[in-house]
């Protein structure tokens, strides 16, 4: 897949119309963001690293000249000043709540932390602003085909997707989606 960056946003007013449909991965700094894009689109566009918080800015990528997908910095837990969380706190708000041509926010989480109250928080943000959204379960290669089960019986009702960086597990899933709603905006 042809990747190209359209820009870097580290200031909220630096947001301008990318012309194509939007999808956002937002997600705690530790929850695998980087690795999924990566993985999505077999590159290493997104930086990995094993210290949370290595996204400082909000970067937008060019997929195939048909759609833009957006990373968001992380939330929760990062090695940074608090300053720094306030100022990506603000660049997301400001993107999400700007951007006419988002189409749905991911929202990742690590299958072993589940759905907490920072995700409830977000979801809950999302639903007032009429925006879509769909939750990403994580790591699903690190719990065992049980604890797998037992999470998809719980969730359900959501319908969330279920990734693996390790195993591309959920990467078709996730491409499917992302191209059905891209064909439903033409």
């Amino acid at each position: 897949m042809k990747v190209e960056l359209l820009k870097c946003l580290y200031d909220p007013k630096e947001y301008k119309d990318t012309g194509f449909i939007e999808f956002a991965f937002a997600g705690r700094s530790n929850a695998g963001k980087s690795s999924l894009i990566n993985t999505l689109y077999m590159c290493n566009i997104a930086k990995v690293s094993k210290t949370p918080g290595k996204t400082k800015t909000i970067n937008l990528f060019k997929i195939e000249d048909k759609y833009a997908i957006v990373d968001l910095p992380g939330y929760g837990y990062a090695k940074v000043p608090i300053e720094a969380m306030l100022h990506w706190k603000k660049l997301i708000e400001h993107y999400i709540t700007h951007s006419k041509r988002l189409n749905t926010v991911f929202i990742l989480t690590d299958i072993r932390r589940g759905i907490e109250e920072e995700e409830l928080m977000l979801m809950d943000w999302l639903k007032s602003l009429k925006k879509d959204y769909k939750i990403v379960f994580t790591k699903i290669d690190k719990i065992s085909k049980n604890e797998l089960v037992k999470t998809k019986e719980k969730y359900a009702t959501i319908e969330p997707f279920y990734f693996s960086a390790l195993t591309k597990e959920g990467r078709k899933d996730i491409l499917k989606y992302i191209g059905e709603k891209c064909l439903l905006k033409k």
